[in-house]
């Protein structure tokens, strides 16, 4: 699979986090997806529901394997981040885009609420 990713300065630590994540989303990488999902995070997939927990992630994951990742763009401030791109595979298209609210302003911290937005072209 080709991952783009844009090419920040990379000083926020959380650039790297939320890029991490949004490919493993995108791959439908349960296990790495849940790693940074709370107990009682809302994971709200908009046009289609609200998962609770570190299980949320299988409910709004993509319904192809894509072959191209792009992430346009990664934006991180205090807590809050956001990311937006698409995914391609034969001929199929997914714009999406994720606004987390993470725990808190740890590095570690989890993943407390994420809004997605996906359009399949």
């Amino acid at each position: 699979m080709e991952t783009v990713l844009p090419s920040d300065c990379g000083n926020a630590p959380r650039i790297g986090i939320v890029g991490d994540f949004a490919v493993n989303w995108a791959m439908g990488d349960e296990a790495a997806v849940s790693s940074w999902l709370l107990a009682d995070t809302e994971w709200t997939l908009v046009g289609d529901g609200t998962y609770r927990g570190p299980d949320a992630g299988v409910s709004t994951f993509p319904a192809f394997k894509p072959e191209r990742v792009e992430l346009i763009s990664i934006i991180t401030h205090g807590r809050l981040a956001s990311c937006d791109g698409y995914l391609e595979a034969a001929g199929k298209r997914v714009c999406f885009s994720h606004a987390f609210r993470f725990a808190s302003t740890s590095k570690t911290a989890g993943i407390a609420e994420l809004r997605s937005y996906c359009i399949a072209l």
